[in-house]
């Protein structure tokens, strides 16, 4: 199937899509803090009745995860919280570091692929992904723009120690990113031997437990025992009422209306879950697997697989915000279906 290969590119260079890619990211999230400043919109929900007031709470001398500090979100993005607001300027900072962490995510996907000679595919995923930010809320301050840069981070890194730490950066943002971490892990072991899997997969798993307690740690060290239990119940213990919450849109909820919100959503997104979805039937009816397998690399098979994974969300609430975890893979798998479709002449 040499029409999904990978070959050689050097059409871009990073004097040009690392600034190019930043400016884009920090104007879109920018633009939405002056709306606000001048009063036009509002802040979002979770911030005005939640994250900004839990972050005075702490600073205020409550304990983090005490009552009223208290929230679902995972310990490193309530860490982040805190620091934003002890600023004094909560609003501006979060904004810049929303439209940083959008453009990282466009970069890496570029640096993802340009790492496999297919910088063009690249360059045309984080262009698709930032176009698509506004359209799947990315650019409030929320949780998910950190958790999917993290994830890509990861995706970039060959080294067990550094992926397995990424991830579990990610997954200290927004608990959804755990989702990745058998893609991630599948992703290097695959073309490894037994032995070297197993040594692997050790590694991988230690170095993000160990991200995990320190941050866990970090909690205790600065709040005590009570804080510490509480950042193990909301970031662990909540999640099955969380989800089995029958008044929100979800399989286990209110199913027609949970049907009906992801069809809404997805026609919005046509112009990436089409191409996507084209790529993806194409490479699952090639009559030779193998050659397959050699032509179209890893981004191909780790996106779709990851665009798969990261979805599982959209099963839990089929919130518009949600859209945003797939959204980076799905955007790969577009790119590689325009490039064929502009360039070769089939998809």
């Amino acid at each position: 199937m040499s029409g999904l290969s990978f070959e050689h590119e050097t059409f871009t260079s990073t004097t040009f899509v690392v600034p190019a890619f930043l400016l884009v990211g920090v104007v879109q999230t920018m633009n939405r803090f002056l709306r606000i400043s001048a009063g036009v919109q509002q802040s979002h929900i979770d911030v005005r009745c939640c994250w900004r007031p839990l972050a005075e709470a702490v600073l205020s001398g409550t304990p983090l995860y005490v009552r009223p500090a208290v929230d679902n979100k995972p310990p490193l993005f309530e860490l982040l919280n805190v620091a934003v607001a002890a600023t004094g300027r909560y609003l501006l900072v979060f904004f810049l570091l929303v439209g940083l962490a959008n453009a990282a995510t466009a970069i890496l996907l570029w640096h993802v692929c340009d790492q496999r000679d297919a910088s063009r595919v690249g360059l045309v995923a984080g262009g698709l992904f930032l176009a698509s930010v506004p359209v799947v809320g990315g650019l409030v301050v929320n949780v998910r723009s950190f958790a999917v840069a993290g994830i890509l981070l990861s995706l970039s890194m060959t080294k067990p120690t550094t992926r397995g730490a990424a991830i579990a950066v990610a997954g200290l943002f927004s608990q959804h990113a755990v989702f990745a971490i058998p893609v991630l892990a599948y992703d290097r072991v695959r073309d490894l031997e037994r032995t070297q899997s197993v040594r692997w997969l050790g590694v991988f798993a230690l170095s993000g437990l160990g991200v995990v307690a320190a941050t866990f740690g970090v909690v205790y060290a600065v709040w005590g025992t009570e804080s510490l239990h509480g950042a193990l119940y909301w970031t662990f213990g909540a999640a099955k009422q969380y989800t089995t919450n029958p008044e929100v849109p979800s399989l286990v909820g209110d199913t027609s209306q949970w049907a009906m919100a992801l069809y809404r959503e997805g026609v919005r997104h046509l112009v990436v879950v089409v191409p996507a979805a084209i790529v993806v039937q194409l490479a699952l009816t090639e009559r030779t697997p193998k050659r397959l397998l050699r032509s179209t690399n890893a981004p191909l098979v780790t996106a779709a697989l990851l665009a798969l994974s990261m979805s599982i969300p959209l099963f839990v609430r089929a919130y518009r915000a949600y859209w945003l975890y797939p959204f980076p893979f799905l955007a790969l798998l577009a790119s590689i279906g325009y490039r064929q479709l502009f360039t070769v002449g089939e998809v």
